[in-house]
């Protein structure tokens, strides 16, 4: 199972890795998209609330607000890597092509995401060798906009996508990769 889902040279040369990855990636960008286009209250970030409490008195939990990067502006674009067509927005000029690219082009800010579909136990060395990859892309970017990294749990909190949402996104994404290792 391991060599057919990982490292089976016929499966490579065939193009099966990639249309598995194509498969879950086909599945994220469809979630991105619908959490893009969400109408939502563009709130830039607030400065937080200072609760004064009377001395000896103690001082209500408050729930700060959850923000996704995405209620930071109100004019978002995406592009993704299928069919290997994707081409960096003209903010940076590069021959590398992150899986989805969401970017603010108002608000100069930008959000590569880049998708493994590894063997669970290679996913650190997959983890390791797409950071090495993007380090330098990622820096241009970062001194132009604002880029955060994150893993895909983390990153989907970060684009609003919360609670029950993310747990079946997260299954959505791991149905996907299933079904298409199945078919190796």
């Amino acid at each position: 199972m391991r060599h057919a889902l990982s490292s089976c040279q016929t499966a490579l040369a065939q193009g099966r890795y990639r249309w598995r990855h194509d498969t879950v990636l086909r599945e994220l960008a469809d979630i991105l998209e619908w959490e893009r286009r969400k109408k939502r209250n563009t709130k830039k970030k607030a400065c937080p609330a200072i609760n004064f409490v009377k001395e000896g008195h103690t001082g209500k939990k408050t729930k700060t607000p959850t923000t996704s990067i995405l209620d930071e502006s109100d004019c978002w674009e995406m592009k993704v890597d299928l069919g290997k067509q994707l081409f960096f927005p003209n903010i940076i000029h590069t021959a590398q092509r992150p899986d989805i690219v969401i970017w603010s082009p108002n608000d100069g800010k930008l959000v590569m995401v880049e998708l493994t579909v590894p063997w669970e136990t290679r996913c650190d060395e997959a983890y390791e060798r797409k950071m090495a990859k993007y380090t330098e892309l990622q820096e241009q970017c970062r001194r132009l906009v604002e880029v955060p990294v994150c893993f895909l749990w983390r990153m989907l909190g970060k684009l609003g996508i919360k609670a029950g949402d993310r747990k079946r996104t997260a299954g959505r994404l791991g149905q996907a990769a299933e079904k298409a290792s199945n078919w190796l």
